[in-house]
């Protein structure tokens, strides 16, 4: 698409925003960057701006900015229905997202990755297997990067890789993906999506444009994912952990398989797998399933697998001290990744949660909490109402906490030798930290003081 003296709006000056707005205007449009809450950018930020041509206007949000425009872009942190969404709309203004224009400018195929839990962890696996067979592989999305930013970056001959929320996905037109991973749909972003059949629509867009030729992997354990392969329009590829698949990747006797036309090959066992967890499996499964289908060879999945030892934020080892363990698990936003993150360990567990609530059910999470956790240590806007859910379901030892210092320190203090103190907020950081990222370093970094 040629974007030469095209005018462009971009709504949202976060990471995607910013990013959008300079892929954009490095390609000849004219570009501003609005948001309405006031930023201060530093000096280096603001000079790339200057270099790139790009206006900038922030601490307001007024129709006036729709003037002349040509297309409006959103961050994925932007809701659709705000005011100036709905007026560009009624002016038959094109609104699209981010991840629509790292499409747009991609000369190399995209593998995207979503579900609501496990996208960061199975992203970078995918990435470290390509990697690892030679590919030419950039990565971006909700990981991290600017999906746009990499597109245009990525070789013909590369591909480029995406993490891909909902908030993403749902702003999406022709966006393509020559291979998808759908690893699972459970209740999250409700106060966004306001249903689950919305949030879930969102999700299935991910293969939404394909064609005959292309790749999706779902994980057939999941009857709500199980049930999209008749939406699919390109080859499905399934996962399983309870019985083997014709073509996909199964789960057997400490042994994870991958399977074409009905014939199956080892490729690692437990052994070599040094992330845990059974929602880890299934990560890897889906890994095999679509590498293996794009024609990686097992020696290659295989050592990418064995050398992964997990990312930032996720059931992240910090460090043994005075034979306890801790672990970072800041990514777990929701109730869902913290149930699977308590699932992933046999030791006593001390768990840190809470944060910006998202107001999903608590039952579940509470139940596993009950006979899984010895101490539960709340922190956050939720703490009241995970404490009230938490003695609901019988849980004895619950413990509040004004920071999050206050709770590592409390943590240390009552843990004993064969613990593992984990932090798995099942929440947003929005209360305390701009990001999750923000809130597991300050973990990582009060847990290496000690």
């Amino acid at each position: 698409m040629d974007y030469s003296g095209s005018t462009i709006l971009v709504l949202g000056a976060g990471l995607s925003g910013i990013g959008v707005a300079h892929t954009l205007a490095k390609l000849g449009a004219n570009v501003t960057l609005n948001d309405y809450k006031l930023i201060e950018f530093d000096a280096s930020e603001s000079k790339k701006f200057e270099e790139d041509h790009i206006r900038v206007i922030t601490g307001q949000q007024d129709f006036i900015l729709l003037e002349g425009v040509d297309r409006v872009v959103v961050s994925p942190g932007i809701s659709l229905v705000i005011p100036i969404i709905s007026e560009a709309k009624k002016r038959h203004i094109p609104v699209v997202g981010e991840v629509e224009i790292a499409y747009e400018v991609s000369k190399a195929p995209i593998l995207g990755v979503t579900g609501t839990n496990g996208k960061t962890t199975t992203t970078s696996l995918l990435a470290a297997v390509l990697k690892e067979a030679q590919w030419d592989v950039y990565v971006g999305g909700n990981i991290g990067y600017s999906l746009s930013e990499q597109a245009l970056a990525v070789p013909e001959t590369g591909v480029l890789v995406a993490e891909l929320s909902s908030y993403q996905l749902e702003s999406i037109d022709k966006f393509r993906t020559k291979g998808a991973i759908l690893l699972n749909v459970t209740p999250d972003h409700l106060l966004r999506h306001k249903t689950m059949e919305r949030y879930q629509a969102a999700k299935e867009n991910i293969f939404i444009n394909q064609e005959l030729g292309d790749w999706t992997v779902l994980n057939v354990d999941a009857p709500l994912v199980a049930g999209m392969a008749e939406r699919v329009k390109g080859k499905v590829l399934s996962i399983s952990q309870t019985r083997t698949v014709t073509d996909g990747a199964y789960f057997e006797h400490g042994t994870c398989y991958a399977s074409l036309h009905g014939t199956a090959v080892p490729v690692i066992t437990t052994k070599d797998i040094h992330i845990p967890g059974a929602h880890n499996i299934e990560n890897i499964l889906s890994v095999i399933a679509l590498t293996y289908a794009l024609g990686v060879k097992v020696e290659d999945i295989y050592r990418a697998i064995a050398k992964f030892h997990g990312v930032e934020h996720r059931l992240e080892r910090i460090r043994t001290l005075n034979g306890v363990t801790y672990y970072n698990d800041s990514k777990a936003t929701n109730t869902d990744s913290t149930i699977k993150a308590l699932e992933s360990f046999t030791e006593p567990l001390i768990l840190i949660a809470g944060g910006k609530d998202k107001m999903t059910d608590l039952d579940e999470m509470m139940a596993l909490v009950k006979t899984n956790v010895k101490e539960l240590i709340l922190i956050g806007e939720a703490a009241q109402r995970f404490a009230e859910a938490a003695v609901k379901a019988g849980v004895a030892h619950i413990h509040r906490c004004e920071s999050m210092e206050e709770a590592v320190l409390l943590s240390a203090r009552i843990a004993e030798e064969g613990d593992v103190v984990l932090l798995s907020p099942a929440c947003a950081s929005f209360d305390w930290y701009a990001r999750f990222e923000d809130r597991g370093d300050h973990f990582r970094r009060l847990v290496e003081r000690l």
